[in-house]
Order: C-alpha cells, then sequence, then structure tokens
C-alpha cells in the first residue's frame, strides 16, 4: 500500500500556506500581468525534474527499501515563442497549451497540466514513458517577454564561423533578429540539441546548462552529482564574434570547475560554407518543432475518465491523477496510485515555495531537501477513483489531500 501518514515537517510546511501571503508579481518594482498571455517571443529558462516512478516502485517491492531515482535538468538563456494558444518547449520538442487563464495543458500528452501565473511564473507537470518504464516530468521556471526593444539591432545579423582554439571544434552561429542559433560543423555526438539564444541590445548573449543526479537506495548508498557548462560571449558589429565556455561538476567529492573552453569567429562571405550547413534562423526553427510537435499521434480521449480529462476542484484540496498501462490490473493501478503522489508533491513544493515570501537560502535548500526526500513517502491523501480500461490495459486514479 502506498498511502502512508504525512510527516510532521510537511504538516508544518503546509501549515504556513495558511498563514503567509503569497507574493505578488513584480518585476522592476512595478507590478505586471501577462495574462492572457501575448503573441510574441519570450525567454524561457526552467528547470525540470524526472523520477524514476516505475524503478523506484519496483524497488521498494523487491528489498522493503525505498529509493529515490531523480535527475534535473536546468537552462538558462532559452528562446521560444507563444501564438495561436500555444507555446513550443524546444527541450522537449513539444506544444504547450496556454488559455487566457494561464491553464497549461498539452494535446501530445493529456497527463500535462501546470499553470502560468501573471508574473510570469510557471509550473506544468505530466507522465513520460521511456523504454515502457513510467516516469514523471516536473517543470517549473520563468516565462519573460522578450520585444525588439530588449533585442540587439540588425547590425549584428549574419553568419559567423567560431573555432575553439583549444580543441579546434567549429560552429556556425547565425544571429537574426536579435536571436542567435548555432550548431557544429563535425559530427561529433553533442549530447544535446542547440536551442536558440537572446542577443542583448549591446551585442552580449549568454546560455546555460545543469544536470544534477540524485541516486539513493535504501539508505545504504547515495549520489548525488552535478554538472554542467555556462557560455557567455559577444558579438561586435563589423568585426566578429567571441565566446568563452566554462565547464564544472560538484559532488562525490569532485567539485571543480573545468578548462574554459574560446571561442572566436568572423562573418562568413556568401558561398563559403553550404547552405545546409547554415543554422535556421529561429522562425524556421520553432516552426519546424512546431510542425513535428502537430505531426505526432493524439491520444484518444474516448478511452480516458471524464475526470481525468478534467480534473474535479474542490475547496480546501488539493487533486492529482496518474495513470499506467500494464497488463496485471494490480500492478498498473498501484504505479498510477503511485505517478498521481508524486504530482501532489510536486504540487507541495509550488503552494509552499510560492507563499514563503522570506526564506534564506540555507532555509529554502533545507525546505526542498526534506520535502523531496519525504513527500511521496507520507503523503495523507485519499483515492477518490481508480479504474482500470481493460481494452487498453490502462489503469487511471485521482488522489485529493487536504490542505488547510
Amino acid at each position: 500500500m502506498i498511502k502512508k501518514l504525512f510527516s510532521v515537517f510537511l504538516t508544518a510546511a503546509l501549515a504556513l500556506l495558511s498563514c503567509v501571503s503569497p507574493q505578488g508579481g513584480k518585476t522592476g518594482g512595478r507590478s505586471t500581468n501577462l495574462l492572457p498571455l501575448s503573441a510574441g517571443w519570450y525567454q524561457y529558462d526552467s528547470e525540470r525534474t524526472f523520477k524514476g516512478i516505475e524503478d523506484e516502485y519496483n524497488f521498494t517491492l523487491s528489498t522493503g527499501m525505498k529509493m529515490v531515482q531523480e535527475i534535473t535538468w536546468k537552462y538558462t538563456g532559452v528562446v521560444t515563442s507563444f501564438g495561436g494558444g500555444t507555446l513550443y518547449d524546444p527541450i522537449t520538442g513539444i506544444e504547450l497549451l496556454i488559455d487566457d487563464e494561464g491553464r497549461i495543458s498539452c494535446a501530445e500528452n493529456i497527463s500535462i497540466r501546470g499553470t502560468l501565473n501573471g508574473d510570469g511564473n510557471f509550473y506544468w507537470s505530466g507522465l513520460h514513458e521511456e523504454h515502457g518504464r513510467l516516469n514523471s516530468i516536473f517543470v517549473k521556471g520563468a516565462l519573460t517577454p522578450l520585444p525588439s526593444s530588449v533585442r540587439g539591432g540588425r547590425e549584428f545579423d549574419g553568419v559567423y564561423h567560431m573555432t575553439d582554439s583549444g580543441t579546434g571544434r567549429q560552429q556556425l552561429v547565425k544571429i537574426s533578429d536579435g536571436f542567435y542559433t548555432w550548431d557544429y560543423l563535425d559530427d561529433e555526438a553533442r549530447g544535446f540539441t542547440p536551442w536558440p539564444t537572446l542577443i542583448n541590445p549591446d551585442g552580449t548573449f549568454s546560455f546555460g546548462m545543469d544536470i544534477t543526479t540524485v541516486m539513493e537506495m535504501g539508505g545504504f548508498s547515495s549520489v548525488n552529482y552535478s554538472t554542467g557548462f555556462l557560455s557567455q560571449g559577444k558579438v561586435i558589429s563589423g568585426q566578429g564574434i567571441s565566446m568563452e565556455e566554462v565547464t564544472r561538476s560538484a559532488g562525490q567529492g569532485a567539485d571543480q570547475a573545468g578548462a574554459s573552453q574560446i571561442f572566436s569567429g568572423t562573418a562568413i562571405r556568401s558561398g563559403e560554407f553550404p547552405n545546409e550547413a547554415i543554422p535556421e534562423d529561429i522562425e524556421s526553427l520553432v516552426q519546424a518543432g512546431r510542425s513535428t510537435a502537430r505531426a505526432a499521434p493524439k491520444p484518444n480521449h474516448a478511452h480516458y475518465p471524464s475526470w481525468y480529462l478534467k480534473l474535479p476542484e474542490k475547496a480546501g484540496f488539493i487533486c492529482a491523477a496518474g495513470e499506467k498501462t500494464f497488463d496485471a490490473r494490480e500492478t498498473a493501478l498501484a504505479l498510477a496510485e503511485a505517478a498521481a503522489a508524486a504530482n501532489l508533491a510536486d504540487q507541495i513544493m509550488v503552494r509552499l515555495k510560492s507563499s514563503i515570501t522570506e526564506v534564506s537560502t540555507n532555509a529554502g535548500t533545507m525546505i526542498d531537501e526534506r520535502i523531496s526526500g519525504e513527500s511521496l513517502q507520507r503523503l495523507n491523501y485519499r483515492v477518490v477513483e481508480q479504474t482500470y480500461n481493460e481494452g487498453t490495459r490502462t489503469a487511471f486514479v485521482l488522489l485529493e489531500m487536504p490542505i488547510n
């Protein structure tokens, strides 16, 4: 049975929700409200955590011990667009539907639900199967409008050939309309798909990525390791482009900053490189991504319970739902419940952080660690609905939990 008593810590944390006022949305001392969201370009910085729901469940079932398996990716300097009611997520390659009230959903994945606030802060979560294993994904971040006034001018436009002075590795960079797109010239694995980023009015730019892996097994094995990079550079109109990329790692006794890579280059002449080597501009990249997302198979709503398609709203409670396709009915129901419980834990984290207006960095870290470590074990929830579709072999579970 997955359901257990709620921990003393989380009980106290939830109590804070009723006595601390939420933060107002302010930017630069001025109240802002992005809703309803306007069409245009946005910086889309985010932190996304993938949790191995099925692996954790199977480990606990076979050993009787707790397991934590999480990977968190943090992205900065990512640019995308909103239009026609959808925001393209260039990291996961999906389109997020955002209505006028800020509710987030996804046509390709019914499990995805979330909220965009008027101040640009957002979160969304859902379920994802990889190699037949159920995982949860939780994404939080901020949307920042990028009108032409905060972007570099046409004097920076062009295609630049950059070379790493140390390794000799080469890139082509395309700058257009204040945005930077790039790709390597060689066939060496990149490890990730390059995303568009912003060129500031003074020609500077910055983007980065960090990956944190957390693995715990029954209290006798623990891994917490981070690695990442930060790239910063500047384009000088009529001259060229330079960039420094610094890698870093932390955890497991290996805290260190790697040697920096220095890239520099100049604008290329027409015909110097074949057209297929030139990176696409941001408009083309986003449009191609949207087309791929829209061509993906869509789930059949007739196979889902009505309460899963639209979660019930009940004053004083939070609700979450999970699903799992599996031949064994009871196992499918248990995994669907575990997935819903993971979503409840994510919602608690969001509510707690958005309600505490003054908290020290150390206290904030402590809250993160305690919630992530305890919430799935001790959620005081109630199973409201559960069903198993024999035709699709899919279980659905709806949970609710009091927050007052």
